[in-house]
């Protein structure tokens, strides 16, 4: 097989993280259903194929809202609408994959909009026995989110499996406790790691400092962070970033974007900065470099094309025949799709496109074929 090149195809997978803002704002439908809808036109139109991670907590905990008779401010149902559209996502070929924000759990509703208990943002600080704080287990916040994507899905394919994750925040370190958890319910893949990327806050952490970006997937026994060689885990396909100055992040596309909901993105840097008590220490912190994804909602045309470059370089000198990169996108991120279009068409032909799914068949596959040859 033939390794890739400057001059190959590219393997990129595309992922969606379906969902609200994380302070709990926003309609469901100007957020999710339609930017989704736009997003996967496009999608068909170039043929592509994408992974979508369902925020499942906060679906169910609108779902309760509806059933209970709370309209939550809405004139349509917003629950119906977020079940429609995942199954047609489902039925025209993409893959619809589980994606938590522990703190959904404990979400009430009140003035007219949800408030989430972000002392639950992180999924690490979700205790492995129901406390007084907390409700549910850890295993058993991951079964009733793999349970809740199933049973939507199974309603248009009776065989689905929900078998891949990734943490809301990216916030999984220490993943030990995770891990054994999520092998235990029968998941075979994470993309919940940015190597080189750290961060430690109220509301984020992870530490991924020590990973390579070289370094396309690998398996895990005992914690993502800890790459093993083998065939038995979980495989982790981490998302791919490049390590720049925090302050170049704010080109023209991402503040065009930002601008669509002040406050929210407001309130996003604060957290970031939170601890940065003086005016120096702010400053500081936008002259930090920071490990920035691979965003084709945020990227301008510029920007996806330079990670392209950096995708190819790596993937060129790079020991592996398949050497798929993972990127990232939001739902009420997806405003300006004509950036996006223009990267594809750019690119048209040197391009392959597939979903985390597919993507995991192939090493097992490939892991097989080496295993016989």
């Amino acid at each position: 097989m033939m390794k890739n090149n400057e001059h190959s195809v590219s393997h990129l997978i595309l992922t969606l993280d379906y969902e609200l803002y994380g302070d709990g704002s926003g309609s469901v439908f100007e957020t999710m259903i339609e930017p989704t809808r736009e997003y996967l036109k496009v999608c068909k139109n170039h043929g592509i194929k994408t992974t979508i991670f369902f925020e499942v907590m906060e679906y169910l905990r609108m779902k309760e809202a509806w059933i209970s008779g709370n309209a939550m401010g809405y004139e349509r149902d917003p629950v119906t609408a977020i079940e429609d559209q995942l199954r047609q996502a489902y039925l025209e070929g993409h893959d619809i994959q589980l994606h938590i924000h522990p703190h959904w759990v404990n979400a009430s509703f009140k003035n007219g909009r949800w408030y989430p208990d972000n002392r639950y943002w992180k999924l690490t600080r979700v205790p492995l026995s129901p406390d007084e704080n907390f409700r549910i287990s850890l295993e058993d916040l991951l079964a009733k989110g793999k349970k809740g994507i199933e049973e939507l899905i199974r309603k248009v394919d009776p065989t689905y499996q929900c078998t891949i994750f990734r943490a809301g925040g990216f916030s999984i370190t220490p993943s030990e406790e995770i891990v054994k958890v999520l092998l235990k319910l029968g998941f075979v893949a994470d993309s919940s790691v940015i190597p080189g990327a750290f961060i430690d806050n109220e509301y984020y952490r992870y530490d991924f400092r020590h990973l390579s970006r070289d370094r396309p997937y690998w398996m895990v026994k005992s914690a993502v962070e800890k790459p093993e060689d083998g065939e038995d885990g979980l495989i982790e396909l981490p998302i791919f970033s490049q390590s720049m100055t925090r302050f170049k992040k704010y080109d023209r596309q991402r503040i065009r974007i930002a601008l669509k909901n002040k406050r929210s993105n407001l309130d996003k840097i604060k957290d970031k900065v939170e601890g940065r008590s003086s005016v120096l220490g702010k400053i500081k912190f936008f002259l930090e470099k920071e490990h920035l994804t691979w965003d084709f909602c945020l990227f301008s045309k510029g920007k996806l094309q330079r990670y392209l470059k950096d995708a190819r370089r790596i993937a060129a000198k790079g020991h592996n025949d398949f050497h798929p990169f993972v990127l990232i996108g939001h739902s009420k991120e997806f405003i300006h799709s004509e950036t996006f279009e223009a990267f594809l068409r750019a690119n048209k032909g040197s391009l392959s496109f597939l979903t985390l799914k597919e993507a995991v068949y192939r090493i097992k596959n490939e892991s097989k074929t080496e295993k016989t040859v």
